[in-house]
């Protein structure tokens, strides 16, 4: 049974656990911040009694101490949730869905309980008609950071309710003589006008709880396209370098291809056909994987991609498809490593005894995208390959395992490789200077 869906749908629900306490952790943070600017007000305010009317001076001054109390203890209350939740991010844990709901009422209830301490020192109509009851829409936007449509109308119409239920109540119990030729006056103290207000936070929520939802699917979407993202790369990369999957995703279908400065390797088993002739197609196949398996992380490790498996061996690149100004150190390191592993495996016997040979060259290729519409290849073009072949081809004329061409040896520049001289090769029109190093 296939269970890559289910795999996915795990990662993805994983992902967006962690994802929402994160932002649980900065919504409460920002509550914070919220509450300290509220408390910073409050201060200058009261520093600065001239900023209120001299007639209104007395009883907003005086209802600042309830209200700071208040505020500091939510203050209080928000701090530690705040390392509640930090002990969850340590621990990687999830917040049980009771506490959200449970928390967004008690957050959404500061205006209202703002609303009825001022009303003790105000009255009700300067309290409802004053700056607190916007405190909700701070909080009530700030809700959509849980990315729950429900929550978020649950919170919305938390506080229209309870802004409805304090404005009755209070219009009820104001006990302010108004003019009775005062419009303004008969209005603040109709029902309606709080009725519809209450309705607007309720809508309000509704509103946040939308957007959560869409920024919940947005999220949502982004994670499933990393995981496929990410999946491709793991299933292409095992027949392609993890580096060339990378690539191949990110640009364009119509990649023109580029001119690096490479160094190509060629890896070749020696003696294969007889190796091949001695065993079956099983054996054959568990030999090269155990070979090849030594190879190929060897080659990955030391920044080289390969590009091309031959049979019995393989085309290996450095410098491609990523820049690398050490291209050359980073293949002959490669070689040595490869050669050392060869040898263990010789020693403990997991394989045949096996010869193996490289030649390594440096030269500028174009490397890119070749094929139809329907299948492409990412390849690596130019004589730099061909000569690698060549120079492959001849460590079985000087009974050598690793050959490099002058070039790779210059662009090492420790001269610790045997000068072999000038090397005629088949296929190239004139001689080429060969350097032994294993």
């Amino acid at each position: 049974m296939d269970n890559s869906g289910s795999a996915d749908f795990g990662f993805v629900r994983s992902a967006m656990r962690k994802e929402l306490l994160r932002s649980e952790y900065r919504r409460v943070l920002v509550l914070i911040g919220l509450l300290g600017f509220f408390l910073a007000v409050m201060l200058v305010l009261r520093s600065v009694p001239e900023l209120i009317r001299e007639d209104l001076r007395s009883r907003v001054l005086s209802a600042f101490a309830p209200l700071g109390i208040i505020s500091g203890a939510y203050l209080v209350y928000e701090i530690g949730v705040l390392v509640w939740l930090s002990r969850l991010l340590r621990a990687q844990r999830s917040t049980p869905i009771v506490f959200h709901y449970v928390n967004a009422a008690i957050e959404v209830s500061l205006p209202t309980v703002l609303i009825l301490s001022g009303a003790m020192v105000m009255g009700g109509l300067p309290t409802l008609i004053g700056a607190i009851p916007f405190i909700y829409f701070p909080f009530l936007c700030l809700t959509a950071l849980n990315l729950n449509f429900r929550l978020c109308m649950f919170a919305g119409a938390i506080a229209g309710i309870e802004f409805i239920l304090i404005s009755l109540v209070l219009i009820r119990l104001d006990t302010i003589p108004f003019g009775a030729e005062s419009p303004v006056m008969a209005m603040l103290r109709s029902p309606h006008q709080w009725i519809v207000k209450g309705a607007i936070l309720m809508v309000t929520g509704l509103i946040v709880g939308f957007v959560a939802r869409q920024i919940r699917c947005q999220l949502s979407r982004a994670l499933q396209t990393i995981e496929e993202r990410d999946r491709a790369v793991s299933i292409f990369g095992q027949h392609v370098s993890p580096q060339v999957a990378e690539l191949l995703l990110k640009q364009p279908m119509d990649f023109a291809g580029q001119e690096r400065k490479v160094c190509v390797m060629f890896f070749d088993i020696r003696d294969f056909s007889r190796i091949a002739g001695e065993r079956s197609p099983t054996e054959v196949m568990e030999y090269l994987n155990i070979l090849f398996g030594r190879m190929i992380p060897v080659v990955n490790a030391h920044h080289g991609i390969i590009n091309k498996f031959l049979g019995d061996g393989f085309m290996a690149v450095f410098g491609a498809p990523v820049d690398d100004g050490e291209q050359c150190r980073h293949a002959v390191e490669a070689s040595h490593a490869m050669l050392a592993s060869l040898s263990q495996l010789n020693r403990d016997e997991c394989i045949p005894p096996t010869r193996v040979g490289i030649g390594l060259h440096l030269g500028t290729a174009l490397t890119g995208n070749v094929g139809s519409g329907d299948r492409k290849e990412y390849t690596v073009i130019g004589d730099v390959v061909n000569l690698a072949s060549r120079i492959e081809q001849a460590t079985k004329q000087f009974q050598a395992c690793l050959l490099v061409s002058e070039e790779v040896e210059k662009a090492l520049g420790n001269n610790t490789g045997t000068d072999l001289g000038l090397v005629e090769l088949k296929g190239q029109s004139s001689p080429i200077r060969l350097f032994k190093l294993a």
